[in-house]
């Protein structure tokens, strides 16, 4: 009995080392997490009429304490996007398409009257813009992200439109085209330019190499070199002025991309 109430007490104070052991490391663990890391990535996708080709840098910031979960970031990322004849771009200028202007365009009804169409003789247009990106991880491997550019700049050749428009009568007008300068993210048919978005769920492979796959969501826009502007009638004793010169297609897509950790 004598040794049995030491051997005892031992027992517990040998457990209650392993457990602090265990809390200590398991802290540790968790203030090692890189809260900061950069990796250099790409995607590909497709909806069978646009398909683009993006590449990013991203350099993250890891939000919070402990396994710092939540992590934003920012870098640039060059997207090239390709289409067809087929593809249909529509009056971009959110005060035709919806009568408005401010944040109550995402919720506006469009206005068809207002609203012309273009086709092009085909789409290229590479784009070089900000990118924010917002991601979770769900656990070792598998995180959720969602990016979108900020603002940034296009560029890409000359291209043939033919506008569709209707005045008194359904008429056509052809000009050259260019992809607009500037890019700036505003609000739905506020934004300009070419924009590229992405919902991607990731799989670490590894401690560099990730795979991710999601949706992808592009805004591009082209600009008329010599517009159509014109007066049409709404009622016996009114008209109204349309004078749009950039237009805009907007492209739901799959894709598969990959990212490389370069440093942390």
């Amino acid at each position: 009995m004598i040794l049995i109430l030491p051997l005892g007490l031992f027992a517990q104070h040998q457990n209650e080392s392993a457990k602090r052991r265990a809390a200590a490391a398991e802290k540790k663990e968790k203030d090692s997490t890189p809260k900061h890391s950069t990796y250099v990535g790409g995607t590909l996708s497709t909806n069978g009429d646009m398909s683009t080709l993006a590449i990013h840098g991203v350099r993250y910031f890891g939000i919070g304490k402990g396994q710092k979960k939540f992590k934003i970031g920012l870098g640039p990322r060059l997207t090239s996007s390709f289409a067809g004849p087929s593809t249909e771009y529509i009056t971009a200028h959110a005060r035709l398409t919806s009568g408005q202007t401010g944040p109550g365009v995402f919720f506006a009804d469009q206005i068809p009257e207002n609203i012309d169409t273009v086709f092009l003789n085909s789409t290229q247009i590479n784009s070089l813009n900000l990118m924010l990106a917002l991601r979770y991880d769900l656990n070792e491997k598998i995180g959720v992200e969602f990016n979108i550019d900020l603002a940034g700049i296009s560029f890409g050749g000359k291209k043939n439109a033919t506008m569709t428009y209707h005045d008194t009568t359904l008429r056509t007008h052809t000009s050259k085209a260019s992809p607009t300068l500037p890019n700036v993210l505003l609000i739905s048919d506020n934004d300009i330019g070419s924009l590229n978005s992405e919902l991607m769920i990731s799989y670490k492979f590894n401690d560099q190499l990730t795979f991710r796959g999601g949706a992808v969501f592009l805004f591009n826009e082209y600009k008329l070199d010599d517009p159509k502007f014109y007066n049409y009638a709404i009622s016996s004793t009114a008209t109204r002025y349309i004078d749009a010169d950039r237009y805009r297609t907007k492209a739901l897509m799959f894709g598969l991309g990959v990212q490389y950790q370069i440093f942390k």
